[in-house]
């Protein structure tokens, strides 16, 4: 099961709201979710009131190999939350060394 962490819009015309869930990636914008992580209200003038997100949860998600979208990734860098440091694959290590072989 792939999970996204992405926004949900609620709301109503002209006045948008926005909930930050942990959805399966399958699943429409507007479909079932799976845990409500936030929300986000991009009509309040405070920008501390504008965002709330749940960090512990998020937390728990991204361990568990959920991949949040861009918006919600910019959301959480302004948060503090862990991030699995990304591998390097053993091909580009390869690539790398015989490039700077070439090259000297």
């Amino acid at each position: 099961m792939a999970v996204a962490l992405r926004l949900k819009r609620c709301g109503r015309a002209h006045r948008p709201f926005y909930r930050i869930e942990a959805i399966e990636k399958r699943n429409a914008r507007g479909g079932r979710s799976l845990e409500t992580l936030g929300w986000y209200d991009p009509m309040v003038d405070d920008a501390e009131k504008r965002v709330k997100i749940h960090v512990d949860r998020v937390q728990h998600w991204i361990d568990m190999g959920a991949r949040p979208s861009e918006t919600v990734t910019s959301f959480l860098r302004k948060v503090d939350v862990n991030w699995p440091k990304a591998k390097k694959s053993r091909r580009a290590d390869q690539r790398a060394k015989k490039k700077a072989q070439g090259s000297s």
